[in-house]
């Protein structure tokens, strides 16, 4: 059964105007991409968070499948199928998209096919009509707000904190947000575990462990390891909800240190070009550059 949580706005005491944000209950499975978005409707969230809402539109979080395209194809044609020789399943998939696109927790086998078949077909068949086609299905598909402030708020020790209740809006520091909705503080998301989740090592359904990129493993043995105190968030949510990384200009100015000292001097003479018996001092420099990591992980990473 649907179960929703209502908006309600008051205009000078007239009527009142309700919206629903509405989460379903953990044991429904659905069999089409819009019945997963509509499971989990965000649209109400920019009512209240528009300028949130906006830094998070320009996030890669908002386009977590489609800008994952390739790196995803390649899980499901080289390793499912190729390496490992077996047809594509829901369990299979999650170890890309429950960190990518968690709705998909709630999509019947029969649409996690699907969407796997949308994958392959939107990179071997990129700027085709099938294949924008099924991009654009795709790009439904994201970490959106319930992402975090649902479905994952409580995962970083599963049972510690009890269930995830249905239908809840889990923050930080668990502000009262009047008549839109309740919200309990999740102390987790202002963790760096709550990042490393899926910024890390993912522990899959069957146990096996999958690592995308070695963020985490940096940040715990190199720079916590050695002293090193910020959270994930403390550098990479000082703009919000865009979640700025090395994309970021600014980001990366400050991650980064970086000193070039410049020598001039003059190298042995040379022969001065279609002028016989004739020499001149050649210009030289002896470039030294320092480029000094001040993030909390190496560089680059991914």
């Amino acid at each position: 059964m649907r179960k929703t949580r209502l908006l309600l706005l008051l205009f000078f005491g007239a009527a009142l105007i309700w919206r629903p944000i509405s989460l379903q209950a953990m044991d429904t499975e659905v069999d089409t991409i819009d019945e997963l978005v509509s499971m989990f409707d965000e649209s109400t969230c920019m009512d209240c968070h528009e300028e949130i809402h906006n830094q998070w539109a320009q996030s890669w979080h908002a386009q977590s499948v489609v800008s994952s395209l390739g790196s995803i194809h390649n899980f499901i044609e080289i390793g499912i199928k190729k390496e490992w020789e077996t047809e594509v399943t829901k369990g299979h998939l999650l170890k890309c998209l429950d960190c990518h696109a968690p709705v998909i927790n709630f999509a019947s086998e029969k649409l996690a096919v699907e969407i796997a078949d949308m994958i392959v077909t939107a990179t071997k068949e990129k700027d085709t009509p099938a294949g924008e086609a099924a991009k654009k299905e795709l790009a439904k598909l994201k970490v959106g707000c319930l992402s975090c402030h649902n479905l994952k708020a409580l995962t970083v020790a599963p049972g510690w904190n009890g269930p995830r209740e249905e239908g809840m809006i889990y923050g930080p520091h668990g502000e009262d947000a009047g008549d839109a909705h309740e919200t309990l503080e999740s102390i987790d998301m202002t963790r760096a575990a709550f990042c490393m989740q899926c910024h890390g090592i993912y522990t899959a359904a069957d146990g096996e462990t999958i690592q995308c990129n070695t963020l985490s493993g940096s940040y715990q043995n190199a720079y916590v390891a050695k002293g090193g105190s910020k959270t994930c968030q403390e550098c990479h949510m000082d703009k919000g909800h865009y979640f700025p990384g090395g994309r970021d200009l600014d980001t990366v100015k400050q991650g980064i240190g970086f000193d070039v000292q410049i020598n001039p001097y003059r190298h042995l003479p040379g022969q001065i070009k279609d002028v016989k018996d004739e020499k001149q001092w050649v210009p030289s420099a002896v470039v030294t550059v320092f480029i000094e990591n001040r993030a909390g992980h190496r560089i680059p990473d991914g």
